[in-house]
């Protein structure tokens, strides 16, 4: 048995779809299995990411497990949910004697300081040393799908607002997609010990590559145009998330721009197949659809 965090969302559900075509039994863990919208043939067990009890009983008997940390963006304090649910997550692999671990993890991980958001993955790695005779730790580079809360702009106004600059300068992205099939692939990798994977795009695309991409999708002229971390704070305030979330998410960029958030040059690297082109496609295709 094969079980996925977050099969109900982009990189778990990638995960799941790859392990069942490869013939493997995948157990989906959800916060609410009533409501769960997931492929035939799939186990469903309920967990709550913060509870170690739950997910211990959702990790029973399997041979891997795929975890990652939720968000809490409402949270005063955006670091204090993800360190309990790292604490629940490792508890629970060490708890139910899971073999074989893969964790969701991110570029810039192993730094303690001046990463925002990221710095709850620096967290997770560090519970999850240990707990597990086999532990990878997937570190993706920036998610080709964040694209998506831009796409409303390019396509009514023509305009791709990005905080990363020089707004010509490749930067390191991969697809969801890539992400959740190399994590079913090496769950089902018989490798004992601890290893860093890092985790990227075909190739590096820029800001003025993405808006070039968007032209030719939509149909029509779409320029590449300079954004701010006010400008982000501001949009995730507007959801509903708190200065505290909206702050580290806007640091993530400026660490980015700075230099300061890199991947460490250890571990295996690895290249994806998703072009940006096929994964702006792909959202493109579910905002018609939807």
């Amino acid at each position: 048995m094969f079980v996925v965090m977050g099969a109900t969302g982009q990189t778990g559900g990638a995960a799941l779809r790859e392990l069942q075509g490869r013939g493997a039994k995948v157990r989906a863990i959800t916060r609410d299995p009533r409501r769960a919208s997931l492929p035939e043939g799939v186990e469903v067990a309920g967990g709550d990411p913060t509870d170690s009890g739950s997910l211990r009983a959702a990790f029973a008997g399997a041979q891997a497990v795929y975890v990652m940390l939720p968000n809490f963006p409402q949270a005063p304090d955006a670091l204090a949910g993800s360190r309990m649910a790292a604490q629940a997550i490792a508890n629970a692999v060490r708890e139910a004697r899971v073999p074989r671990v893969v964790a969701l993890s991110s570029g810039g991980a192993h730094l303690a300081d001046g990463t925002g958001m990221i710095r709850t993955l620096y967290d997770f790695e560090t519970v999850l040393r240990g707990t597990a005779a086999s532990i990878t730790f997937l570190r993706a580079a920036d998610f080709m799908e964040n694209w998506a809360s831009a796409l409303p702009v390019a396509r009514s106004e023509g305009v791709l607002p990005s905080a990363r600059t020089p707004l010509g300068a490749p930067t390191e992205t991969v697809s969801t997609e890539d992400i959740g099939f190399t994590a079913a692939a090496l769950m089902l990798d018989r490798v004992a010990g601890e290893r860093i994977v890092n985790l990227f795009g075909p190739q590096d695309y820029s800001p003025v590559d993405a808006a070039a991409v968007l032209s030719r999708l939509l149909g029509r002229p779409v320029t590449a145009v300079p954004g701010n971390r006010d400008d982000t704070v501001a949009a995730l305030l507007a959801m509903g998330a708190s200065s505290d979330y909206a702050e580290k998410v806007a640091e993530i960029t400026d660490g980015l721009n700075a230099g300061r958030i890199y991947f460490e040059p250890v571990g295996e690297r690895r290249r994806g197949n998703v072009s940006l082109e096929e994964a702006l496609q792909r959202l493109l295709a579910g905002a018609a659809s939807g």
